[in-house]
């Protein structure tokens, strides 16, 4: 007889762990797009496009190369309010869609969705947006008109060679002229190679960014 009470225990005691298992893999399973109050953002700023706003790094080969766009990012936010799983649903290109990707890891802090008066696994995307401004625009229009998009070309600023990535206002500039070949070369040596982009601004050089 114990040896009989002791079998029933393991089988009910196998059966409670199995039962266990099953409910945690169908809870995890079970990702809800309709839900009874949706996720929320608990960072600083809590809305999602200000907080990218803030917190972006437009990747310097996508800003040379004037790329934009929306990218969405598809993620789950889990019970405990934690965002996992974060993955490209809508692409632009490979350098925002990394960017995209590492904004959205940042986000680690929700207040999670409710179904049924419960937390619940909830899937989100969300529009991660990359614009540049008309300052950015106007000097890659420039590359464009004089066919060295795809070069890097030298950058002098006010008889000043631009070591870093400089923003000019496009109200603040005077004239824009474009060298290239031998005549480059000879004056400012084998970084014209590229050609070279000389700006002379009104009001001086912004602060480098």
């Amino acid at each position: 007889m114990t040896r009989l009470i002791l079998l029933l225990i393991t089988i009910f005691g196998w059966g409670t762990l199995s039962a266990g298992t099953l409910i945690n893999a169908q809870s995890r399973d079970s990702v809800y797009t309709v839900v009874d109050r949706a996720p929320k953002f608990k960072g600083n700023p809590s809305d999602p496009q200000r907080f990218f706003d803030r917190h972006m790094v437009y990747p310097q080969e996508a800003r040379s190369e004037a790329l934009q766009g929306v990218v969405n990012v598809s993620f789950i936010v889990t019970p405990e309010g934690r965002a996992v799983e974060a993955s490209i649903s809508k692409s632009i290109d490979p350098l925002l869609d990394s960017e995209a990707l590492r904004l959205v890891e940042l986000m680690d802090d929700w207040k999670p969705a409710v179904k049924d008066g419960k937390p619940v696994y909830s899937l989100v995307t969300l529009p991660v947006s990359f614009q540049l401004s008309e300052e950015v625009l106007v000097p890659l229009k420039i590359l464009v008109k004089y066919g060295l998009q795809d070069k890097k070309p030298l950058y002098i600023i006010d008889d000043k060679i631009a070591e870093k990535y400089i923003e000019v206002p496009g109200y603040n500039v005077k004239s824009v002229r474009v060298m290239k070949g031998e005549k480059a070369v000879e004056r400012y040596g084998p970084r014209a190679n590229d050609g070279v982009v000389i700006i002379t601004t009104k009001r001086g050089t912004p602060p480098v960014r």
